[in-house]
C-alpha cells in the first residue's frame, strides 16, 4: 500500500470512528494481507481496524491506539510500539520478534501463540499477557 492509499484509508477510518461528519460515513480500516512495512503510524487512532495477515515489519506505532484491533497472524517484527494502547486487541499467531512494547497497555489483549522472541516488554506486562501467577 503506498502512502497516498494509506492516507485515504486513515481518513476514512477517522470518519468511521466519529460516526460520520457532514454526511460522510467513513469506512472501517481493513488492512488484511496488506504490505505496510515501514509505515509511520505514530499516534494514529486505529481502534477496531483489521490487520489480519498484514506485514507491518519495521512500522512506527508509538502511542497509537489499537484497541480492539484484529492483528491475528500479522508480521510485527522490529516494530516500535512504545506507549501503544492494545487493550482487547487480538494478536494471536502474530510475529512480534524484536518488537518494542515498553509502556504499551496490553489489558485484555490475546497473545495466543504469539512469537515474542527478543521482544522488549516489561516483566509485569509480560506476566499479565501470559497470565502468569507471581
Amino acid at each position: 500500500m503506498d502512502a497516498a492509499e494509506l492516507k485515504v484509508v486513515l481518513e476514512q477510518h477517522t470518519l468511521w470512528l466519529k460516526g460520520g461528519l457532514a454526511g460522510q460515513d467513513g469506512k472501517r480500516a481493513d488492512f488484511t494481507g496488506q504490505d505496510l512495512r515501514g509505515a509511520d503510524l505514530v499516534g494514529c487512532d486505529l481502534r477496531h481496524a483489521d490487520f489480519r495477515e498484514a506485514d507491518m515489519s519495521n512500522c512506527k506505532l508509538d502511542r497509537a491506539t489499537l484497541s480492539g484491533c484484529n492483528l491475528t497472524g500479522t508480521l510485527l517484527r522490529n516494530v516500535s510500539m512504545r506507549g501503544t494502547i492494545l487493550e482487547g486487541a487480538d494478536l494471536s499467531n502474530a510475529d512480534l520478534r524484536m518488537a518494542d512494547l515498553m509502556g504499551a497497555q496490553l489489558q485484555g489483549a490475546d497473545f495466543w501463540r504469539t512469537n515474542l522472541n527478543g521482544c522488549r516488554i516489561s516483566p509485569v506486562n509480560l506476566h499479565a499477557v501470559l497470565r502468569c501467577r507471581h
